[in-house]
């Protein structure tokens, strides 16, 4: 009576709702969800977030809201025979064909319709034929994850983080608009990172004021195979749709372990998918988002599109093959690197919330690993990345795992979070077993739970394979008499056994399905994890010998797989893409056939493959058509050559996108294919796959197997020597690169230019003679001479030219001057007479270091032209980092403010990032660190520069650059506090005693030492130990200089100074007596020929000298010169070392303690501002009984005034008029700083105007001195303004300078200095008179007061009170 009752009211209930008009619209959301959305009317039969039941029949779970409406919902499913879902799965097909590029609105943020209910893809299919109940199935669709409790509450607290702590990060970001607070708190959380980062605690006392907080999240699952893990992955997918966030996934394969990225495609692929939606539902914003992409991508973006060949239509930008330039073996990696980080920078801030899983991550490569690693790790992406991985197949030699030690040691910008699965254990298969069977706990329920349990061993997915074989055997069955499930025990255990794989359970299952289901599944393994529709199509008749119409062919496939989707055996992606539900099946799928008859079908397939589809097509699936061609273990003579060509195609690729491992593959596969006679019949074929497995085998560090290839390269006569070049060039870099021995590299560079025709001589004294003669005879050209020349196409001249660019740099290590002269100058002449090549840039740059030695303004000419044949050359972009550091560190400072070369290195390195030249980029960063410590740059930001910079060389595995920077970050570091011993190089960067043993190994370990030694000294100056920086000093000499003529010469001359004639002046020693003076002589001559930064040098070591020879009344004017001088020109670290420096003097060798006192305050005052609190602490603690009080505060460094009444109050007046009005009033001495400022506010146009927002200083009849006049409008130019007062002002003055011009502080009216007392009268009505400068005073600067201390007289002012606000050079 139940049955029929039932059945009736379900039959009326079906009737009734086929009358009613309903539409379904069909959409893919996310990995083959169907989103139905049904009218008002319409019976609601899920409304939750339920993931896909095709993943939950393989343990890869649902979580639906409503256990109860589904037990009793209206839930309809198809027959399970062909001839009952055929017509409507083809209509579903057509329709779905039709709607391929949709998506879930959801999952873009968008408020979803109250009418939108989630279905599984088979009930969503089976909703079309609405017919039949579902009380004789098990509803794996509406399964929990169960027995992973504590790991879904972990893996949903990690999302709620990453949601927090983005919603931080982004009120941070756009709080930092508003003002210098942000900014602060910027670098302090950038300082708070790092802090914890390096564990040091110093650091982290550094930036007290901010609270850190992680932008990203990394899980880790792990498990074996069927635990469950990408159920537990999913089941936050529905939280992140309903927070508008983007859920993605992509996965790797066995199948196709030689393909490059393979799993990171499948994301990226699925990435585009998403934006294509967006097309369609927010075209405004797609637009904006196409735009950032192809901004910030850059010509990146042809090498993605030709990677993911659905990125051309994103971007709506047809993308020719050829357009791709080939920049290299070693910039391929670094570009296509960039261009998915780019791309997903971009992505991260658009799309809130992105989440990124990655499935089957044991089947990954190195590269892959790698680049997931940037993404991760890269501050710029904001994403949590899930990881899912099979434990039982990595193990602690896997690049995986150090991949995840690594992460877990260096936490950073990121939470790392690991996740285990194991099996389950017999009560969770029996609270699985009820839930499916809607049943409450007996003894029978207990008993056949504990039979599932010995036969599946508790594996998650096993199980639900085991109950749906024993469904389909009838072992399980739905009685509609009894109206619930029964079994029988006895007759399980006597049937069943324990399987031991669950393959064998899903093969079994195949081999019950039609022949064509067969057929169908057999082929699409063969295609991967996951395939496409139309290449199904394309191969499906041909594998079957079978020719028909073109739409009846469509229909039975789209019958087939929405057959196997019904049968959990494919799930759907979307835009006609489909996937295994599980590795195990296709495992199963592939195992049909025994191995020689599957690779006999594989050969068959990608034959098929590549003779059905287009050329583009052919080369999107070249790596799968390889793969399946090179199954076979023998290849038809017929097909000899299509696959020999095919390998040599996949090899370039592979080599492309920097895959050197699957290069190695494809080419061993084509060589093997050759015939015995390959270096006569197939010359070209044979030179380039030996060239390309050389070049491979060179980049992966396998030397041996590199020597074989190349010396059977070498070998052949018959082969010119352009032809072996190849082989050559790797020769070289092996001897110069790997061995680390330079001298042998630049021999074997003259020789195979030799064989070139490009001849050098050998003999050293033949090069001096060539070296001189060439640097003779090379003129420097004028800029239309330069825009005149040709592209250079010659190819041997081109291959000499790449050859000596490196032979250059191998005579620069090794020190040969003359082979290093003679080489560039080749290269600039071969540029003049035979075109622009893309290596003649640096040419320039390069022979622009040997005429620097004689002539600064020549030396940055050469720079200047080599800047212009960049844009000239269409492959310059190639040498441009290259160019700029050697321009910018090594040229240009020598002739131009230091300070101007930041900013440009800094682009530099951009620039070597963009175009994959990863070792310029990271050498353009370590000058960019080592020049902001010689222009005094604040120390904070710069720590935390060297830091970030230093772990991106880690990260990069940039070791000879790294092992020179470290002493460089420690340097800085220790002036912060960073280390115990302030005199020792050891703290958060490195520490000593642990590099002296790193670098003994390393290639960089000469000029590594050097560093070292150089900034031990400097630490040695800074914190007082001048006996072993003397030491060092007379150790060292000028061997730096000589290496290398940069800016960190410069800087380590000068401290060799300092500590050489402190100890002079100590001992009287003649060692230190006479190094000393060689150093001051070495200045004096830098500054003669130009070397702007080196001016402020010049008066201290006069001073220093002074004091020696006992001479104190001129260093007492030197040493407040050498300050004003450096303090104008930026060299804040150098104007606090002098002003130390002179209040020792002061206090130890005059014993002015009064003085001394006001020095040691300045000195504290510009360690303070460059950032050395810590120096300054010290200060104060051992001096602060010099002075009574600090420094009066009314004393700013901002106002356009300071006007000094006599009543000893210090006004601060902003307004001209003001200022001067308060000058008479007092009639007292007056200290007036005047700065040329232009009314538009420009810097550049301030140097030595005036303007109507310009006030001139006035006292009448009053001498004062004028410090620090620059006059020329142009910047960088220093000199004399035709509107001021003419002086000569070279010993101080520096460009970017401004006007200031003052009276001698503390002096009466009647001294000789001629100051004169200014009277109310001599103020006039507008408040603006001139200064009266005297030319012949300039050399008696005054910086302070001269210590008189009279009732009514000024207050002490230090000179750098008067350096204001906005003041730079």
């Amino acid at each position: 009576e139940i049955h029929t009752t039932m059945t009736q009211h379900n039959q009326a209930h079906t009737n009734k709702s086929m009358r009613r008009k309903s539409s379904i619209r069909k959409s893919v959301a996310g990995s083959g969800r169907m989103v139905a959305v049904l009218e008002e009317d319409a019976p609601c039969l899920q409304a939750d977030d339920a993931p896909s039941p095709c993943e939950n029949a393989t343990a890869e779970l649902t979580d639906p809201n409503s256990d109860a409406s589904n037990r009793s919902g209206d839930q309809h499913e198809f027959r399970e025979s062909i001839s009952d879902i055929s017509a409507s799965s083809s209509a579903k097909s057509r329709r779905a064909s039709s709607a391929s590029s949709m998506r879930s609105s959801s999952n873009l943020g968008n408020s979803s319709n109250s009418n939108r209910i989630r279905l599984s893809h088979a009930e969503s299919v089976q909703n079309i034929n609405v017919e039949k109940l579902t009380m004789n199935k098990l509803r794996f669709g509406s399964l929990k994850l169960h027995g992973r409790k504590k790991e879904m509450e972990t893996l949903r607290k990690s999302f709620d983080r990453f949601v927090n702590n983005l919603a931080d990060t982004q009120s941070s970001a756009s709080a930092s608009e508003g003002g210098d607070t942000s900014k602060r708190q910027n670098l302090a959380r950038r300082g708070s990172k790092l802090a914890r980062r390096r564990g040091s605690k110093k650091i982290a006392e550094l930036f007290p004021d901010f609270s850190i907080t992680n932008s990203s999240e990394v899980v880790f699952i792990s498990g074996e195979s069927g635990t469950g893990k990408t159920a537990l992955a999913e089941s936050i997918k529905g939280v992140v749709g309903r927070r508008g966030g983007l859920y993605i996934s992509g996965k790797f394969d066995l199948q196709n372990l030689r393909e490059p990225y393979y799993g990171i495609i499948s994301l990226f692929r699925q990435l585009c998918g998403e934006i294509l939606e967006l097309r369609r539902t927010n075209k405004d914003r797609y637009q904006d988002l196409r735009n950032s992409i192809i901004s910030e991508v850059g010509d990146e973006i042809l090498l993605l599109a030709n990677v993911v060949p659905v990125l051309e239509e994103v971007i709506e930008i047809p993308v020719l093959m050829d357009v791709v330039a080939d920049h290299g073996n070693k910039e391929a990696k670094e570009r296509l690197k960039y261009g998915f980080l780019q791309f997903f920078r971009v992505i991260s801030r658009y799309f809130d919330h992105l989440v990124i899983v990655i499935d089957d991550l044991q089947w990954t490569d190195a590269l892959s690993i790698e680049l997931l690693d940037g993404i991760i790790s890269d501050v710029n992406i904001r994403i949590m990345f899930i990881g899912i991985y099979r434990s039982n197949e990595v193990d602690e030699a896997h690049y995986l795992s150090k991949t995840i030690r690594d992460m877990q040691d260096n936490r950073g910008d990121f939470e790392v979070t690991e996740l285990s699965l194991g099996n389950l254990d017999k009560t969770i298969c029996e609270e699985i077993l009820l839930e499916l069977l809607s049943v409450d706990a007996s003894a029978a329920t207990s008993r056949l739970a504990g039979i599932c349990y010995k036969r599946t061993a508790g594996n998650a997915f096993h199980l639900l394979a085991y109950l749906a074989m024993l469904q389909e055997e009838n072992l399980l069955e739905f009685n509609l008499g009894l109206f619930k499930w029964t079994w029988d025990c006895d007759q399980i255990e006597e049937k069943t056994a324990a399987a031991s794989n669950v393959v064998e359970l899903i093969l079994a299952k195949i081999s019950k399905q039609p022949q064509e289901m067969k057929n169908l599944l057999r082929l699409v393994s063969c295609l991967g994890a996951s395939f496409d529709r139309d290449t199904v199509l394309c191969a499906f008749p041909h594998m079957r010998d079978v020719n028909g119409d073109v739409t009846e062919l469509e229909n039975e496939v789209d019958d087939l797989i929405s057959l196997a989707i019904l049968e959990t055996f494919l799930e759907s992606q979307g835009d006609s893409r489909y996937c295994w539900v599980h590795d195990s099946v296709q495992a199963a799928a592939l195992q049909q056939l025994g191995e020689a008859e599957m690779n006999a079908y594989k050969f068959k397939l990608g034959k098929v493959l590549f003779q059905s589809l287009d050329e583009r097509d052919v080369e999107s699936n070249l790596f799968e058509i390889v793969n399946l061609k090179t199954s076979a273990e023998e290849c038809p003579e017929a097909d000899r050559s299509t696959l020999l060509n095919l390998c040599l195609r996949a090899a370039k690729k592979a080599t492309e996108y920097a895959c050197f491992d699957s290069c190695v593959s494809y080419a061993e596969k084509g060589i093997s294919l050759l015939p015995p006679d390959k270096w006569s019949h197939e010359r070209e074929v044979s030179l380039e796959l030996f060239s390309l497995i050389v070049e491979a085998y060179f980049s992966i560090a396998d030397i041996d197997k590199m020597k074989v290839y190349g010396d059977e390269v070498l070998q052949q006569s018959k082969l010119t020597e352009l032809e072996k070049v190849r082989v050559h060039s790797c020769n070289i870099s092996l001897v110069g690169g790997i061995m680390n021995k330079p001298r042998e590299a630049l021999d074997m560079s003259i020789s195979v230019l030799r064989k070139l025709g490009c001849k050098f001589p050998r003999n050293k004294l033949l090069q001096a003679r060539l070296a001189l003669s060439s640097l003779a005879a090379t003129k420097l050209p004028t800029e239309k001479d330069i825009a005149d020349l040709p592209i250079m196409d010659d190819e041997t001249r081109k291959a000499c030219m790449e050859i000596m660019v490196n032979a250059a740099t191998y005579s620069h290590h090794c020190n040969n001057v003359f082979a290093f002269i003679m080489i560039t100058a080749r290269m600039v002449r071969w540029t003049m007479q035979y075109g622009v090549d893309v290596y003649s840039a640096p040419a320039f740059a390069i022979f622009g270091i040997v005429k620097n030695s004689s002539s600064y303004k020549i030396g940055a000419q050469y720079a200047d032209r080599g800047f212009q044949l960049l844009d000239i050359c269409t492959v310059g972009k190639r040498t441009e980092s290259r160019v700029t550091y050697i321009s910018w560190f090594m040229i240009y400072p020598f002739s131009k403010p230091i300070h101007s070369t930041l900013n440009n290195l800094l682009r530099g390195y951009k620039a070597g990032m963009e175009i994959g030249d990863v070792e310029s980029a990271m050498w353009n960063v370590s000058m960019y660190i080592c020049s902001s410590i010689v222009a005094g740059k604040a120390l904070k930001p710069l720590a935390v520069d060297c830091i970030t910079y230093i772990e991106q060389m880690k990260t990069l595995k940039q070791d000879y650059i790294l092992h020179q920077t470290l002493p460089f970050a420690q340097g800085v570091l220790n002036m912060l506090g960073d280390a115990e011993d302030p005199l020792s190089l050891s703290g958060s960067a490195m520490v000593e005693e642990d590099y002296l043993v790193m670098i003994e190994s390393s290639e960089a370990r000469v000029m590594s030492f050097l560093h070292l030694q150089i900034f031990k000294s400097v630490i040695c100056n800074f914190f007082g130990d001048f006996e072993q920086g003397a030491k060092l000093a007379l150790e060292r000499g000028d061997e730096y200089e000589k290496k290398n003529g940069s800016p960190l010469a410069m800087m380590d001359t000068l401290h060799q100074g300092i500590s050489l004639y402190t100890m002079a002046r100590r001992t009287k020693e003649k060692k230190y007596i006479k190094a000393a003076k060689k150093v001051k002589k070495k200045v004096a001559t830098w500054v003669k020929k130009g070397k702007i930064n080196a001016l402020h040098y010049v008066p201290l070591l006069e001073a220093e000298d002074a004091a020696l020879e006992g001479k104190s009344d001129s260093a007492t004017k030197l040493y407040p010169k050498a300050i004003i001088s450096a303090a104008s020109s930026g060299f804040l670290n150098d104007a606090a070392l002098v002003s130390e420096r002179f209040a020792e003097y002061l206090l130890h060798d005059l014993k002015d303690s009064d003085r001394a006192g006001q020095y040691f305050q300045e000195s504290i005052k510009y360690y303070t501002e460059w950032g050395s609190d810590y120096k300054a602490d010290l200060l104060k603690q051992r001096y602060s009984h010099l002075w009574e009080e600090e420094i009066p505060k009314g004393i700013s460094v901002s106002p356009d005034f300071v006007a000094d009444a006599g009543n000893n109050d210090i006004q601060d007046v902003s307004d001209p008029s003001a200022a001067a009005h308060a000058v008479g009033a007092n009639n007292g001495r007056v200290l007036i700083a005047a700065i040329a400022q232009d009314a538009s506010g420009d810097e550049s146009k301030a140097a030595g105007k005036t303007s109507a927002a310009t006030s001139k200083a006035c006292a009448k009849n009053s001498k004062f001195n004028a410090l620090g006049f620059g006059g020329n409008d142009e910047p960088g130019r220093g000199g004399a303004n035709e509107d001021s007062a003419s002086m000569d002002i070279s010993a101080i003055t520096t460009p970017y300078t401004k006007v200031r011009a003052r009276p001698l502080p503390g002096l009466s009216a009647d001294d000789d200095n001629g100051v004169d007392k200014v009277e109310e009268g001599d103020v006039s009505e507008s408040g603006t008179t001139e200064v009266d400068v005297m030319d012949d005073k300039t050399d008696e600067v005054a910086i302070s007061s001269d210590g008189k201390r009279s009732a009514g007289t000024s207050a002490l002012i230090s000179s750098r009170d008067l350096l204001l606000e906005g003041y730079r050079t």
